[in-house]
């Protein structure tokens, strides 16, 4: 379930700003993270979301503004003073340590008991169900049995906050899918406040509770899942956050909108002038033509059929209309009507489903 937005802050980044040399990478950032909350850092290589995560373990210092922790100022503490667990991309386990030794480690660099490192280290294992490979190197484990020892490492020392870098970017495509499951249950009965840094929009809106989506060292958009995909702030955040089809249009002196050739709806206010149109594929529907336009209030587009590429779960058909190209994703049907390239076809959604931005380009 979704982290209430009335529920305690825990950490915030007030005012955060990072300069390497002349180069500001985080010109000022303002974030709050509530208790209990998974939340991901999102976005394109070199957008700043790595540098915010090692601002927030103490790997780097922000050249200005705070970073707290339940109301602690922690900005210039060191690193094993922040009360912090981080799971690394390459996962940073000990070759030479089997599972169980690299699982104790924290501990014991924090001066448990014997006992206590035992009982705990041992109910880690359990937590991530590597219980039975305790006695395994890293070396005679799979990416994925590697990925739960990192996680059971950094939860063994009951951090306040658990600090998650591209943990499943090495893994193939069905252990990430398991392994997104396994982190956020692990997470969720754990209780534990996590921040994830990913370039992987799957991975953000399936796993996390809100998402930031950053853009140059900058934060385009900061919401739950379902407020980042389906009413995203800017073009930059529909274009990144789910495919989409972009279509350069203009809104005349009358308000009335025009794209792809064509009149189109949206329910937006629009002001008059040069824009960009977006469309999720999946929300089109398409037909052959016959040359009528489609009853009701939506948008009817006619196009011809240029291209069709099945990917299993999903065809793609790609049509020109306009001078535009337009995709469209319908689920693999057995009964669907034969459709070929240079077929003509008609192309409808809903004005809800017409996102526009004023032109990003001029």
């Amino acid at each position: 379930m979704p982290v209430s937005q009335s529920a305690e802050e825990h950490l915030k980044l007030d005012g955060i700003s990072v300069s390497f040399g002349a180069v500001n990478v985080i010109p000022s950032l303002d974030l709050s993270v509530c208790k209990g909350e998974m939340v991901a850092l999102l976005g394109p290589s070199g957008c700043g979301k790595t540098t915010t995560l090692r601002m927030i373990a103490g790997l780097i210092s922000p050249s200005s503004g705070r970073i707290l922790v339940g109301g602690r100022n922690i900005t210039r503490l060191p690193i094993h003073d922040r009360d912090m667990g981080m799971v690394f991309q390459s996962y940073a386990l000990f070759p030479h340590m089997d599972v169980l030794r690299n699982v104790q480690f924290g501990l014991q660099m924090r001066n448990v008991s014997k006992q206590d490192i035992e009982q705990r280290s041992k109910e880690a294992l359990e937590l991530v169900q590597l219980g039975q490979l305790a006695q395994r190197k890293p070396k005679e484990l799979s990416g994925g049995q590697q990925q739960r020892v990192a996680l059971a490492r950094a939860l063994v020392i009951q951090p306040s906050i658990l600090l998650l870098d591209e943990p499943l970017s090495n893994l193939d495509a069905k252990l990430r899918d398991e392994m997104r499951l396994q982190i956020r249950a692990l997470q969720q009965q754990s209780g534990i406040t996590a921040v994830f840094v990913t370039h992987d929009q799957v991975e953000a809106l399936s796993m996390c509770d809100r998402v930031v989506v950053m853009r140059n060292g900058r934060i385009e958009q900061f919401g739950t899942p379902t407020e980042i995909y389906e009413r995203p702030a800017t073009a930059f955040v529909a274009n990144f956050v789910g495919r989409t089809n972009r279509l350069k249009g203009t809104v005349g002196s009358d308000g009335r909108l025009s794209a792809a050739g064509q009149p189109l709806r949206a329910t937006a206010k629009l002001l008059p002038g040069p824009v960009d149109v977006l469309v999720r594929p999946h929300r089109i529907a398409l037909k052959p033509s016959n040359g009528l336009a489609a009853a009701g209030d939506g948008n009817v587009v006619e196009g011809t059929m240029s291209g069709i590429i099945f990917i299993g779960d999903l065809v793609q058909y790609i049509v020109r209309a306009g001078g535009a190209e337009i995709v469209v994703e319908e689920a693999t049907r057995r009964e669907r009507p034969s459709l070929g390239v240079g077929d003509k076809v008609q192309l409808t959604w809903s004005p809800d489903d017409t996102l526009v931005y004023p032109d990003d380009d001029k």
